[in-house]
């Protein structure tokens, strides 16, 4: 294995997939791998941006739960929390919310430390 580089536990996997495929099994596979489907349809996406839009204007700041829920209702459809934040990056939208500070975090040493930098 000192020739190839492989593992032996990835040069028998290349050897297999010759035998079981042929010259095709040592292609790589990755060029025809589409992924996974979308989620949202591009007209659901477009709904959900003109959504939050609209009530951006208004003053309404949408969080990822919320924007769980509204999908569920709108397209009865079950997606992560985490892919509402890719759908509200894709509108233009960033999460809101500031980082969480340490528990035991001290606030005179973080205001000596930033008059020193």
């Amino acid at each position: 294995m000192d020739i190839t580089r492989y593992a032996v536990r990835s040069a028998r996997y290349v050897i297999e997939r010759y035998h079981r495929l042929g010259l095709d099994g040592l292609k790589d596979g990755r060029r025809d791998n589409q992924g996974a489907p979308r989620v949202l349809t591009a007209e659901e996406q477009q709904v959900l941006a003109a959504q939050l839009h609209a009530d951006f204007e208004r003053g309404v700041v949408w969080e990822g739960k919320r924007l769980q829920e509204w999908i569920r209702e709108q397209f009865g459809k079950e997606v992560y929390l985490g892919r509402t934040y890719e759908f509200m990056r894709a509108a233009g939208f960033t999460p809101q919310k500031p980082r969480p500070q340490h528990v035991k975090g001290d606030p005179a040493a973080k205001e000596a430390f930033k008059t020193k930098s």
